[in-house]
């Protein structure tokens, strides 16, 4: 789906504009948040053998795939101290494990690229909320030629939920898009509409079970839901409400 498109081009929170992309206010109150690695690109085979990589360097007990697959959680230094690494090793680490995913194949996810010119054509303010390095992303927004569309980049990200609700006001409709049930409960949490992305359908349950109000493979299924009438979806209860609830 691709929204009609007029007016001025979309600032990126440098201010520089998204080649070729022009706004009109389709989704001007809009705001999306999305996860990187799992969501805009697909690396989690990679992330593995660089794990893999980097514990066997020094040593240290490796994680077979289902065990990386419920271990795996970014801030990488947090992860590393945890299986092991001393912390005066963790940046060296850190560095290690970047380098050998720049190595490694890592994919744009499915329809990413139009889904997100798409989005900023009409309006709708698009951010990045990571646990992943400044560097890892910027390598990956490169190499890959994600649309430079964003208006917001947070990196490094150790508190999800605090972050999306100092994000949450930025416009009156906002939708989270990960891969995470952690982070979907957060941006539920939040006021947020999770939508959940995942390649296995196997894991759409504990998706759904998370609060996804739905979940899609290929981001190009993305537009169609932003843009569909609020009456259609379920509407996450405001923020305060839920922390407040016993």
């Amino acid at each position: 789906m691709r929204f009609p498109r007029n007016g001025a081009g979309v600032r990126t929170r440098s201010g520089g504009r998204a080649s070729g992309d022009r706004t009109d206010s389709t989704l001007v109150d809009t705001m999306l948040l999305f996860d990187w690695n799992g969501t805009i690109v697909i690396d989690s085979d990679h992330a593995h053998a660089a794990l893999t990589t980097v514990l066997a360097r020094r040593g240290l007990r490796t994680l077979g795939e289902a065990e990386f697959a419920l271990r795996f959680r970014l801030p990488l230094g947090e992860l590393l101290e945890r299986l092991g690494v001393e912390p005066a090793d963790v940046p060296a680490a850190e560095e290690e494990w970047t380098a050998a995913l720049a190595e490694s194949r890592t994919q744009l996810r499915e329809g990413a690229a139009d889904c997100l010119r798409a989005l900023a054509g009409a309006g709708a303010w698009l951010g990045v909320v990571s646990g992943a390095s400044p560097s890892a992303v910027r390598f990956d927004q490169r190499a890959l030629q994600v649309p430079p569309v964003w208006n917001s980049v947070d990196t490094g990200v150790g508190d999800t939920l605090e972050l999306l609700l100092r994000h949450r006001a930025v416009r009156e409709r906002a939708f989270f898009v990960g891969d995470d049930p952690d982070d979907l409960r957060c941006a539920s949490v939040a006021g947020y509409l999770p939508v959940g992305v995942t390649d296995a359908p196997a894991d759409a349950p504990a998706l759904r079970a998370a609060g996804a109000l739905h979940v899609i493979g290929d981001l190009d299924e993305l537009p169609a839901i932003v843009a569909a009438p609020l009456s259609a979806r379920r509407v996450p209860a405001p923020a305060g409400q839920l922390l407040n609830e016993p």
